[in-house]
Order: C-alpha cells, then structure tokens, then sequence
C-alpha cells in the first residue's frame, strides 16, 4: 500500500492520516492489512513557455531528510513549504477581474499544481516522521503539520477568490489536452465537493469539521502506532515455531516468555503455535489494538464525516467519498461487492469443509465454530498434509538480504535501472538509500529508502510513503521524485562469530515487499508533468492495480531463481517444493478474498449509516453474514482498523484494483514477466502516466482491449 499525497479530490484531504498496511496476495493483513509514450516531460514550465511566470521565491528542488531530522527541522520544513504554497495561492487570487487576456494555464491552474506541490513539500517527510522516527520529540513536532496543511487545503478550496481566477480563465475556453484538461476539470469539481457554493456559516461548519476530523484520525492512528500488547507463555508453547523464531524468544527469569502484537512475533505465533488457546489470546489483543479508546474515536470520526457529507449534500460519506473513483457510486461499489460475494460461496464452502476436516484431525470436535486466528494455522496444516508443502522450509531459502538484492536485480532488468546505494543520513542506522539511475545514460531518476526491519514506536505495518513528489517546475527543471519503504521484517542478526545470523522471510513477506516494491516503481517512475497526478497520484481504486499486479512475481520459477538460495546450502528451491508451493498457493485464496470482503463491505457500512450508531454491532453483523469463521466475542476489530482513517469508503478498492492487475497479467503472462518489451510498455502506457490519464484508458492501451474481469473470477474461483 502506498501513502497518499496533496490531491484535488475532496475524498483525499491534503495529507490524509493514511494507514496503508502490506498487501499480500491482493489485499493488507486484516489488521490493521498524458504524455507521448516513453519519454519525459517537455522541459519547458508547467505554464509554457519559458520564464512565462516566475516561481515566486521556491527552491528548484529541495531534500527534505536533509532539513526535517529534528524538531526544529520538520516544523521549518513544514511551515516554509506552507508559506510557498499560499504564495503561490495569492498569485492566483490577485488575478480576479483582470481581462481575460491576462490569464493563461500558467498563472492560474500551472499556478495551483504548483501550490499543491509546495503542500506535498511541506506535509510527505513530517508524515513518514510521524510514524517513523525513534525520537518522541521528532514525531510529536511531524505530527503538527498535518492539521496545519489541512487548515490550509480547507482555506484553498473556499476561497472564492481562488476559485474566481481559475474559473476565469476556463471560460476562455482555450484548448487543453491530457493532463492539463483533466486537472482543470478535476479542480472545478471539487471546489464545489469541497463548500465553496456553501453560505458562509456552513463554510465556517465545514472548516471546524475538516480540523476536527483530522485531528480525530492522528489520534486513532496514533493509538495504534503505539499499542504493542503482550502475552506470556511458557516455552511449549513455541511448540511448531521455526527455530529462528524461538531461538530470539528466550524465557524470563520466571520461565515465562513474552510475545508481542508486532507482527515478527504475531503472524508467526498464531500460524505455527500449537498451543491454539494462546494464538487466541494473542489474536484477541491484536484485533483489539487501539482500545475502547479507538472505538469511541471512531465513532465520533464517523458521525462528523457523515455531517460534512451531509452538509455538501450528499446522502452519506459514502456516496460522497466514491463518486471521484473509478466506481462513481456507492451503489457500484456494492455491486461489484456483491459479484465477488456470488464468486467466493462454493469455493469457500470447499476449503471450510477441509479446514474443519483437518481441525477435527487435530483433535476438535465437528460441532466447534472456528475462529478467525485459526485460519493460517489450519491452512498451513492442510498445505503440509494434502500438498505436501512446508512454509516454513521455504523460509530457509529465502533470506532477506538476499530477497532484497534479487528484488533490485529483477526490476533493474525488466525497466531499465541501476541502483547505486549512497549514505542514507536518515533517520535510524537501519535505513539504506539508494539512487535510481537510468542504466543506459546514468541519468538519475530518483531516489529511495528502505526502512525494513521492526523497531519500538515504528510503524507497524508495511507502505511506501512518499517523500518528494517529482513536478517540471515552473523554472523548466524537474524535481525528482523520492520514496521511502517502511516494513516490519525479520532483521539479521549479529552473532559473537562476528557474522551476521540469517534473517529468514516468509514467502508471504516475500510477496509483500514486491508489492510495496511496485508502489515504490510507480512513484518514481513517473513522468508526469504535474504533482496534482505524479506518480502514485491516482484514484484510490486504481492505485494499488501495479503493486498487486508485480505480486506474481514472487510466485514465478524464473524469478525465484535469481535469488531464493537455501542460506546454508545455497541450492535453489527444489522442485517438489515449488510444486507444493503452486499447487498448495489457491487453497486458502476463497476464505481470505471472504475475509476481504467482510472488511470492504464493513467499511461500506459504516461509511453509510447515518447515524452510525454502535459500530462493534456492525462488525459483529457485518461479519456474521460475511465470514465463515465465527465471530469472538469482546473484540472490536474496528479499533484497529486504520484504513478506516484514510482509505474511507475506499477499502473495495483493493479487490476492485485486483481485478484490473488479473487482468493485466494475461499479458505478461503471454511474453514473459521479465520481458523487457513488455515491461516498457507497462512503463509507458500506465507507471509513467500517474493519475494524469483515464484509468481504463491506461489499461486498454496497454492490453489493447478493454479490460475484462474475466481472469479476476477465475482466479477467484482458484481456476489460476
């Protein structure tokens, strides 16, 4: 999942309180889980020609880590960007009724992108330092700066000044193609989402709802950041855990050995553990992160979404939320909720049935109502049984330094790139930098930073967070773009030999790294001239359509070759255990797509009900008649739930954005996923495009047919 950044769509605030868990296998972990082709942008200004319109005192480019590493850093990184930013406003604002001749794409909207990329500016590194760095007073000083950009976004979209320029110099009428179209429609869109036809006291509603609103979410996702709850066990208990795992796992003095809710001990102790009684009690507290406290935040969250839906006159935040995404409505959206529904019945049935089959095996009894922390485990147990296959011996083959360099190594290929690792200078000795070069020419194309392994106080999921968002500025030169990734790996470890422990991954974390991994490509591969669509800057049921997409990536025979080495031997996979893996990678796919659906249509629900009333009801309702496993009583799923936060209403997207990249596939599928052919066009025709084109337009000239759902439901249904 990636973290958004500025956006003319009134669903996406300026620097949304984004959770943006990994997205294996097409979706997070439920916990929280134009331009001509192939080149870049002109290298006039954004406005046209060059020099047409000075940049009013901006930096040609700017290096955010540089500045923003202390508290005093990130509030000046913040508060100088902002100041640009309502520079640039002004100068829009002070066209209002000059002659028409006066007004061109330059100083008005060219002008507006470029206020939106000076609020990108000042927000992208104090979110990601918000989240991310181990000094309390860093994070504390990040934090300010969201509710600052958003009294700022807010103000924007109700200036009537503002707004009188840029609607000026559309009724000109001038001529605009691709991008530049799409944007000045996209702005007189949503200045009216955003109030500006409102009276003035509703404005005055509206702005005292966007502050609050935002501040609500920093508390929740800060919450969350910060819950880390513990259970102790005692060392049977590590019974069915790898010895990796229960050799850092060493006991107290009282025997007992504690084992956290961060996930480098949670996925592996609720799949592996044998003691299922303690998988449940760690699963409760996971499901609970947040608290009451969460709860009540939440609720009062979305009681205030649903007054300002109501306020710009819409019937709910959903129907509000939707309509700027490919789905339109909150009505499509359930719909197509209801289309997977219908796909999934049978082929859930069949995996149930053998879920229970191996939990009466086991010792259960054939009356028993599972749980939700029981389906890793017991699809981990029919996979061993009735395919053959071990997750846990795949593991030895895949250490993570090794998966890192296998992961660069691929992508290098397929567009193009070489990768130069330079001093991060970042925020925490573990975090590596490396720059992206263009591998014919040198030609640099960006940056990234990988920030892998877990740590107290850090993010506790996986996401690319944006860092720099790349624009051709109004003096012509480009500003570059720049990411981060943040994930919670296994870190390699020192020994007292002097050498370094292997770090073994899941293929599950495997396949979360190449995802996030193509959220990282997407944001710097970009070649959009505008911030408004740079990169990763597309409608929210599209965005993860890339990331998803290179997944299968790390299921492929060819590329696992390149770099899963077993870490003593150094042999490849064998085949019986890639056959397993294959033949063993569709069971479980019908219960966790059920699952996806329980927390879209969860989402839908409580984005749709007005007032919203007791939400742990509706997750007990929604999941009921959704979800094969029982519900627990005494959880609140809700509370941990930050995609509520910043993907509101929008968590369909994910299996909406899955059914393009099925179908996209067929054609690597066809010429090969390392084909560089292949990839180049995938590069032209949609990464380098951003959000600058029609979304179904991308994907038909890339595929050069419409796109069908037909591979998405086969794939369902466990026909691929």
């Amino acid at each position: 999942m990636r973290r958004c950044r500025a956006s003319t769509s009134p669903s996406l605030p300026v620097l949304l309180s984004l959770f943006l868990a990994a997205c294996g296998s097409g979706a997070p972990p439920e916990a929280a889980t134009p331009l001509s082709q192939g080149h870049e942008p002109s290298a006039t200004p954004a406005g046209g020609t060059q020099g047409e319109v000075g940049a009013p005192d901006e930096k040609s480019e700017h290096d955010p880590v540089a500045i923003g590493m202390t508290p005093e850093g990130v509030r000046s990184l913040c508060d100088d960007h902002l100041q640009l930013a309502r520079k640039h406003l002004d100068t829009i604002k002070a066209l209002r009724g000059k002659p028409s001749t006066e007004l061109t794409w330059a100083n008005t909207i060219g002008r507006f992108d470029s206020a939106l990329l000076e609020i990108n500016n000042a927000g992208e590194f104090p979110y990601l330092m918000g989240v991310a760095h181990p000094d309390a007073a860093v994070r504390e000083a990040a934090k300010q700066c969201e509710p600052k950009s958003d009294e700022l976004t807010t103000a924007m979209w109700l200036d009537g000044d503002l707004a009188a320029g840029i609607k000026a110099y559309a009724q000109k009428g001038e001529k605009l193609e691709g991008e530049r179209a799409r944007l000045l429609s996209d702005v007189l869109r949503d200045f009216r989402r955003n109030g500006l036809d409102l009276p003035a006291d509703k404005q005055q509603r509206l702005r005292e709802l966007n502050a609050e609103i935002t501040k609500i979410g920093q508390e929740f996702m800060s919450n969350l950041a910060s819950a880390v709850a513990t259970i102790e066990v005692s060392p049977k208990a590590l019974e069915g855990l790898p010895k990796e795992y229960v050799d850092k796992h060493v006991p107290k003095a009282n025997g007992k050995i504690d084992i956290t809710t961060d996930y480098p001990d949670f996925f592996p102790f609720v799949t592996y553990s044998r003691d299922r009684k303690a998988a449940l009690e760690l699963w409760k507290l996971f499901t609970n992160k947040g608290g009451d406290q969460n709860v009540k935040l939440l609720e009062k969250l979305l009681s205030l979404r649903g007054e300002k839906a109501k306020l710009l006159g819409y019937k709910n935040w959903a129907d509000y939320a939707i309509e700027p995404r490919m789905a339109k409505s909150s009505e499509a959206v359930r719909e197509f909720l209801g289309k997977v529904r219908d796909a999934l019945k049978e082929p859930a049935a069949a995996e149930m049935a053998e879920l229970m089959k191996k939990h009466v095996k086991l010792g259960g009894r054939k009356t028993d109502k599972l749980a939700p922390s029981e389906r890793y485990f017991l699809e981990d147990q029919v996979r061993k049984e009735a395919y053959s296959f071990d997750s846990q011996a795949l593991s030895a083959y895949l250490d993570i330094r090794a998966v890192k360099k296998g992961l660069l190594d691929i992508t290098a290929k397929m567009y193009g790139l070489a990768y130069r690792q330079v001093p991060a200078k970042a925020w925490h000795a573990d975090v590596d930098a490396y720059e992206v070069r263009d591998a014919a020419s040198d030609k640099l194309i960006g940056k990234f930073y990988l920030d892998l392994y877990s740590r107290p106080d850090k993010y506790k999921h996986a996401a690319m967070f944006t860092v720099r968002t790349a624009k051709r500025l109004d003096d012509g030169t480009w500003q570059s773009p720049v990411a981060a990734l943040e994930c919670n790996f296994p870190k390699p470890a020192a020994q007292a030999t002097g050498d370094t422990a292997p770090a073994l991954m899941s293929h599950e974390d495997v396949v979360t790294f190449f995802h996030e991994f193509g959220h990282v490509l997407h944001h710097l591969l970009t070649q959009s001239e505008l911030a408004a669509f740079s990169g990763t800057a597309a409608v929210r049921d599209f965005v993860e359509a890339p990331s998803q997409m290179f997944e299968e990536w790390a299921w492929s025979r060819e590329v696992l070759d390149i770099f899963a080495r077993h870490h003593k031997t150094g042999e490849k996979i064998p085949d019986a255990m890639f056959q397993a893996m294959t033949r063993s990678r569709a069971f479980g796919r019908a219960l966790g797509t059920q699952r996806q659906l329980f927390l879209a249509l969860l989402d839908q629900e409580l984005h749709s009900r007005v007032p919203v009333g007791d939400s742990t009801k509706i997750v007990e309702q929604v999941q009921r008649s959704t979800d094969s496993f029982d519900y627990v009583k005494g959880t609140h799923f809700q509370s941990s739930f930050g995609h509520l936060i910043g993907y509101d209403a929008g968590y369909y997207g994910y299996q909406w954005a899955l059914s393009l990249s099925r179908d996209v596939l067929t054609r690597f599928r066809k010429e090969g996923l390392l084909n560089p052919v292949t990839a180049k066009a995938w590069r032209d025709e949609v990464l380098s495009r951003g959000g600058g084109v029609d979304e179904r337009e991308m994907i038909q000239r890339f595929l050069g047919r419409p796109p069908s759902p037909d591979a998405y439901i086969g794939y369902l249904q466990g026909k691929d």
